[in-house]
């Protein structure tokens, strides 16, 4: 897996050049980038298939501890319910092991990958006993980024529902004293907070991933990681290539989407194994992480060669003999 390609031109890069760079990056280089994420990969879809089936066998035992509650004819209540869960299995160990390994040991691949993506991008691929390396040194940092992420997750939701009482508490009285020109200022102004709350989430998202290169690039605390991904994509330039390359991931996201979920019931119902489909999302899954990874990658090296001058921190340590792909990317 080591080895070294010529570094790439870093300069602003159009949305057609992102996606090209990180076509041309994901597929000459798919097998390393893909072993690195596959040993999490194969392992989540082990656990997933027995999770679901755990979990179609909870909602099994929920319908029918709704249909056949103490009291013939009545809704069965939350104890009825958790003791028939109780009885049935409801939770156990592949439940548990699916939700350790989604949100406590997935940003463990993720910093590797991110790390192997990087340094490709920048002319040199990492083994995968490097990208491990680092991504073990980061997996705790990205985990504080999560979390970082949360708490300001709950304290905007907070704000966001006061302020949300006072518009419609205010829409409210406009719509009684206005009455049809009041409606069509709801319609107006719900409208516009629908739109920019989609296109704040897509932003916010945009965030989170320019926050995790920001940690395993930069070899950053979980505090700073944070704080430079929020300002990077929210600051200038940032905000408005956030919501391009945005919508572009979105639409991305729901075409693979959409393919995982035909092929799956194709699989499934040619084949009439639950295996087949599951082994086909994983094979999905980790072409679409390496895909992912270098499309975000290539936007957070636009962002910074925009808004920080990379390309030039990066040719000065090329003349000085430092090999951008060896160590963490120094800010400006």
């Amino acid at each position: 897996m080591n080895g070294t390609d010529p570094q790439p031109a870093l300069r602003p890069l159009g949305l057609g050049e992102v996606l090209d760079r990180a076509v041309t990056l994901c597929v000459r280089h798919f097998v390393p980038l893909s072993l690195i994420y596959v040993v999490y990969a194969v392992p989540l879809a082990i656990v997933s298939y027995f999770a679901s089936s755990s979990f179609q066998s909870m909602l099994l035992t929920i319908s029918d501890a709704m249909k056949h509650g103490a009291t013939p004819g009545a809704a069965a209540t939350g104890a009825e319910i958790a003791r028939e869960l109780g009885r049935g299995g409801g939770f156990n160990g592949w439940t548990a092991a699916l939700l350790v390994m989604t949100f406590v040991l997935a940003p463990l691949p993720a910093a590797a990958l991110i790390e192997a993506t990087a340094s490709t991008y920048l002319g040199r691929m990492p083994t995968f006993a490097e990208a491990y390396r680092v991504g073990l040194a980061r997996w705790l940092p990205l985990i504080g980024v999560n979390l970082l992420y949360i708490a300001a997750a709950a304290v905007l939701y907070i704000v966001c529902i006061i302020v949300l009482a006072l518009i419609v508490l205010a829409l409210a009285f406009l719509t009684s004293t206005l009455h049809a020109v009041g409606v069509a200022i709801d319609v107006i102004v719900g409208l516009a907070f629908g739109i920019a709350g989609i296109g704040f989430g897509i932003v916010v998202g945009l965030a989170l991933q320019v926050s995790y290169f920001t940690c395993v690039v930069e070899r950053e605390n979980a505090a700073v990681a944070f704080t430079r991904g929020v300002s990077r994509v929210f600051a200038r330039v940032g905000l408005k290539r956030s919501l391009l390359i945005g919508v572009a991931f979105i639409a991305i996201g729901i075409a693979i989407g959409v393919i995982s979920l035909i092929g799956q019931e194709i699989l499934v119902g040619m084949l009439r194994s639950g295996i087949a489909g599951t082994a086909y999302a994983a094979i999905l899954r980790v072409a679409t992480a390496a895909f992912t990874t270098a499309y975000i990658g290539i936007f957070y090296f636009d962002l910074r060669v925009r808004e920080e001058g990379l390309d030039l921190t990066l040719e000065a340590q090329s003349t000085l003999g430092a090999h951008p792909g060896s160590d963490a990317i120094a800010t400006p």
